[in-house]
């Protein structure tokens, strides 16, 4: 059984509320649950701050016997400071071909990924012995 950190939706039409629950994989949305982890309420409230609170313990306890949360649950967890923040790739232009280059989510600013240096020495060698090889 894959057990997932998602959020499920209650609340009334245009009014979300979200638990964030422990849940089966195979189980509907707002379905049968394993243990509410705590909620999460995106419209802001008068201070204009969106409004969550998590039980942190169980959430350890959870993603220490190998839960696996939901991206929208991800990025919940990392504002709280309990997971490494999420990769993010960056986007071009809308509709275009996307930029596959990794994006440090804390400037927004794309990341140098080292390529491995091939030295032409190697390949040189490797030609002037094929050359041999060939002529005799």
């Amino acid at each position: 059984m894959v057990v997932r950190i998602r959020l499920s939706r209650f609340g009334c039409k245009n009014k979300p509320f979200y638990r964030v629950m422990a849940a089966n994989s195979r189980s509907p949305r707002d379905g049968k649950h394993l243990e509410v982890l705590g909620y999460y309420n995106p419209l802001p409230g008068q201070d204009g701050g969106k409004r969550m609170g998590l039980n942190f313990d169980r959430v350890k306890y959870w993603l220490s016997v190998g839960a696996q949360p939901s991206e929208p649950v991800q990025r919940i967890l990392f504002r709280a400071g309990l997971l490494p923040p999420p990769p993010m790739v960056a986007m071009g232009r809308k509709g275009g071909p996307r930029d596959m280059r990794p994006v440090d989510p804390m400037t927004g600013r794309i990341l140098n990924v080292e390529k491995p240096a091939t030295t032409n020495q190697q390949k040189d060698g490797e030609d002037e012995a094929a050359d041999g090889e060939n002529s005799a």
